[in-house]
């Protein structure tokens, strides 16, 4: 039996951020993970990084989520995994007073963010079609990252810490004695005795605290991802982290050779874009369809070809759909859960996973130590439950 302060369940890049903040923080941790740091959604995010939300406390912890990021080398010793090209976003004329809003308050919270008139967005995106844009908003701090390297980053970080990291190891079950939790059982028979637990196990939240007969308002969907072979050219062409909130997609380069693209539904920077429909619906995150042919490719790519005609010249490679566990209204739910002492859950995510999660993790940790952030207040899961 191993005994240890706290357990983390899932070493996705949240549960990484938990792990890594009680390590350095010198409580003993023992993290549970199915396979291996970044083996499901969060190794195959975009890892896109930015702090642009309406929402302050989303905008807060990307900002703190992103400074953890670009800090791992002096965390953990290990290589940078942040690519810092910048993030730019357009909107439409409707959506100006809004968005020049919020960028005045993020500047405020830290965060190097502008807002650009048309004439200089066209000066720093040659080749793009300017229609329906009447503003830009520019983040040159940001970008994107390698989110394999910055979990395992924060893994190793945390063991190097005196953590112990069970991969392969599949949670089955929390133990709770008196209302309290008391250990997590395994699927392979291991005991872990702790007085608290975090999971954050992400599209497996729902089925995993239905064994505990806790019915979590989350659901999963399948995100397909366009891959654009761009030999020596993807920067050229997209110099950028990019997102059209006015023709509803995203994209970033993937170095020089690729540009990855995606259609957006708005989410936390506004209102949700429900001209593009809710995307599929996946009830088994272990078994759901992985690729993305050509045919899915050329549709999210409708989307991108009227802002970027230079895409329709580059070849299309097969792309890939990873998994995002959404909420009913967009935004995570980080919260003790009702009726189990100790036990705390990080789900819901909604596709601002990545970015966030090296702080949500961290926010989390500092509540099981006692000092529970006031920013989490708005992601109860009593927001759900209330009249």
């Amino acid at each position: 039996m191993t005994i240890s302060d706290v357990a983390v369940i899932g070493a996705g890049i949240a549960g990484s951020g938990a792990a890594f903040r009680f390590a350095d923080r010198g409580v003993k941790t023992t993290v549970i993970e199915r396979a291996f740091p970044a083996s499901g959604p969060t190794g195959r995010s975009s890892a896109i990084t930015h702090a642009f939300y309406m929402m302050p406390e989303l905008s807060q912890l990307a900002i703190r989520g992103c400074e953890i990021l670009a800090n791992i080398p002096d965390l953990t010793g290990h290589a940078s995994c942040i690519s810092k090209v910048g993030m730019m976003w357009v909107m439409n004329e409707a959506a100006r007073p809004a968005w020049s809003t919020a960028v005045d308050r993020i500047r405020q919270e830290g965060a190097r963010i502008e807002t650009l008139p048309v004439e200089e967005f066209a000066r720093r995106a040659p080749g793009f079609n300017l229609d329906r844009i009447a503003m830009a908003v520019w983040e040159p701090d940001y970008g994107y990252a390698d989110p394999h390297g910055a979990t395992t980053a924060l893994i190793d970080g945390a063991k190097q810490r005196g953590a112990r990291i069970l991969n392969n190891s599949v949670a089955a079950r929390i133990h709770v004695t008196a209302g309290r939790v008391s250990g997590i059982e395994t699927m392979d028979g291991q005991h872990i005795a702790c007085d608290a637990a975090i999971c954050a196990v992400g599209v497996w939240s729902k089925a995993f605290f239905g064994k505990h007969g806790i019915d979590l308002p989350v659901h999963i969907e399948r995100h397909p991802m366009a891959v654009i072979d761009a030999p020596g050219q993807a920067r050229d062409i997209l110099p950028f982290s990019w997102c059209d909130d006015t023709m509803l997609h995203y994209a970033r380069p993937d170095g020089d050779s690729r540009i990855l693209v995606g259609t957006w539904a708005g989410g936390g920077t506004g209102i949700r874009h429900d001209e593009l429909g809710r995307p599929r619906l996946v009830l088994d995150p272990n078994s759901y369809d992985e690729i993305v042919d050509l045919d899915e490719s050329a549709e999210i790519l409708q989307y991108a070809l009227p802002r970027l005609p230079a895409l329709e010249r580059l070849g299309i490679r097969k792309g890939y759909a990873g998994l995002y566990d959404m909420s009913p209204d967009d935004n995570p739910i980080i919260d003790a859960v009702p009726g189990i002492e100790g036990l705390y859950v990080i789900c819901g995510s909604s596709g601002h996973g990545f970015k966030m999660g090296p702080a949500v993790g961290e926010a989390a940790a500092d509540w099981v130590m006692g000092h529970r952030p006031a920013l989490l207040d708005a992601f109860r899961l009593a927001r759900f439950t209330l009249s």
